[in-house]
């Protein structure tokens, strides 16, 4: 008698700019891959919204072409799904789109709310105990402060709010629900407290009625529940059977968090941190206490594990602030893309290679072109440098970008070492996202981490492996996402510094260090000085 096939699980990553798709096995091996791009919009200064039927139909194209990939008879051993996302948010509404662009989805880089973020931040409301101190414009309730006050007929025309991952979910299975992931990371909401809704607040910033919109007024799902199944509809347009699973999903970088921790995370937690480096870096660390720490998001509870708490920590731009060298700087190609990334790593690890740390060494910088979302918290500030001259040759394009992914490396290790003045015992560092592909990044992190290890994980996708864990979960084939963990986890290694480099690190180290200390200061008398122009 024959068995039968197989099951597969399929998972969706929807990032800044494309929709993946992935099919994985249920040991976690990954058999197939598709992606489709979608258009951002930047319809004013701070502004970045998407549409989401444009998101949706990138979704739709991506799963086609990876179960074609897959093979005949692919789609027929799907035994569930999930989606993961950007921190976007999407908004349902009657008459026309409540965004300019004929726009509903507000992107996660969306920066509109500074000044909404700052009043949060100054409220003294509990939430800020949960947000490290401050508040994010990168979080939806200044963004939704912003819509409300600025366009309110726009806003009122809203009826739903949604994090990106749970309207995915919603379009494939018509049911709406939200992800425990979101709202605990991302609004108003603290899963712990009886009432977890922070009314007072959202009623002063004109956003009382936000609790009741759709199904934000049910109790939320942890990740990994099931949200529903996949409706005939839908399936038909995609070529997969009727009525299969698809599981409460997660924030894209939580989705790579679960891809890189490892098997034995259990024993491993407050040992490990992920590090996911794309457009924007997010690190999550996980504890089985609540720990408060400045700068830094959360502690959230229930966001992955249910009954533990994750930090994440972060840095605005990171991969984008690499794009924008390759972008503007006049000795560079003007224009970003994969092959420049290549090209341009590729000469500068020949440079390195002949004259080591004396590559670069006068230019330094605080990458904070989009604010600092930790140690600091504080989303306005922006970045500072040193260094700069003419710079129209290629040479000093080349070490622009060399200085500027050794800042975020450097920034890393501030991070880790923030979490680990508040409770971590952090030694190892697990990579996630876009930076694997960049080889002078992944240098860097070896190198320049303190003495922290980087440790990388046997797997292509480790985003998309996360939400395959979940979509096992959601099928009922693994019990939790410890389970899942250590059931499809990667073969892991761990990746010793390169002992030549340790010196050169320190001392850039504590150049970044000081420029920081001093930016700040600046900071500080820059606003003041602002202040006293608005007295006027």
């Amino acid at each position: 008698m024959t068995s039968p096939p197989p099951k597969l699980l399929l998972a969706v990553d929807v990032g800044t700019l494309s929709a993946r798709a992935g099919l994985f096995d249920l040991a976690g091996h990954l058999l197939a891959t598709a992606a489709r791009e979608f258009p951002l919009l930047r319809p004013a200064e701070h502004h970045a919204v998407y549409r989401m039927d444009d998101i949706w139909a990138a979704v739709e194209e991506a799963i086609r072409a990876c179960l074609a990939a897959a093979g005949a008879d692919a789609a027929g051993r799907v035994a569930a799904l999930a989606f993961d996302a950007t921190s976007s948010l999407a908004l349902s509404y009657e008459g026309p789109p409540p965004l300019a662009g004929e726009a509903d989805v507000f992107c996660w880089m969306d920066h509109r709310g500074e000044a909404e973020a700052e009043e949060i931040g100054a409220s003294g409301d509990r939430l800020l105990a949960y947000t490290g101190s401050s508040m994010s414009p990168e979080m939806h309730t200044p963004k939704l402060a912003w819509l409300a006050r600025r366009d309110p007929q726009a806003f009122a025309r809203v009826t739903g709010a949604r994090d990106l991952c749970d309207e995915l979910a919603r379009r494939a299975t018509g049911e709406d629900h939200h992800s425990l992931c979101g709202l605990a990371c991302k609004w108003a909401y603290l899963p712990a407290d009886a009432e977890p809704w922070r009314h007072e607040l959202l009623a002063r910033l004109g956003l009382g009625r936000l609790p009741q919109l759709g199904a934000l007024a049910a109790p939320p799902l942890p990740v990994g529940h099931r949200h529903g199944r996949v409706t005939e509809a839908v399936a038909a347009r995609l070529g997969l059977p009727a009525g299969i699973p698809v599981a409460v999903g997660l924030i894209d970088a939580e989705a790579g968090t679960l891809g890189v921790l490892g098997r034995g995370f259990a024993g491993n937690m407050n040992r490990t941190v992920a590090l996911i480096g794309g457009t924007s870096t997010c690190y999550m660390a996980f504890a089985p206490d609540e720990r408060r720490i400045s700068g830094v998001w959360g502690p959230f509870r229930d966001a992955i594990f249910p009954g533990y708490w994750m930090h994440e920590a972060g840095q605005s731009l990171a991969g984008a602030a690499l794009d924008a060298v390759l972008a503007h700087h006049p000795g560079g190609p003007r224009r970003a893309s994969a092959d420049e990334h290549a090209a341009a790593v590729r000469d500068i690890l020949a440079l390195l290679e002949a004259e080591g740390p004396a590559f670069a060494a006068r230019r330094h910088l605080v990458p904070d072109f989009l604010g600092n979302r930790a140690p600091l918290g504080d989303g306005s500030v922006r970045a500072i440098l040193v260094g700069v001259g003419e710079d129209m040759s290629r040479r000093a394009f080349l070490e622009t970008y060399y200085a500027t992914a050794r800042a975020l490396a450097l920034q890393a290790r501030h991070i880790i070492e923030h979490l680990n003045a508040h409770g971590y015992a952090l030694d190892r560092v697990a990579l996630s996202g876009g930076h694997l592909r960049n080889p002078l990044m992944v240098r860097l992190y070896r190198d320049a981490l303190g003495d922290a290890a980087l440790v990388l994980s046997d797997s292509a996708e480790p985003v998309l492996l996360g939400t395959a864990m979940v979509a096992a979960v959601g099928a009922g084939l693994q019990p939790d996402l410890f389970a899942a963990l250590d059931a499809m986890a990667p073969a892991q290694e761990s990746l010793a510094p390169d002992p030549r480099w340790r010196a050169a690190h320190e001392a850039a180290y504590g150049v970044y260090l000081k420029l920081f200390a001093f930016r700040n200061d600046i900071e500080r008398e820059a606003k003041a000085l602002a202040a006293s122009g608005q007295d006027r």
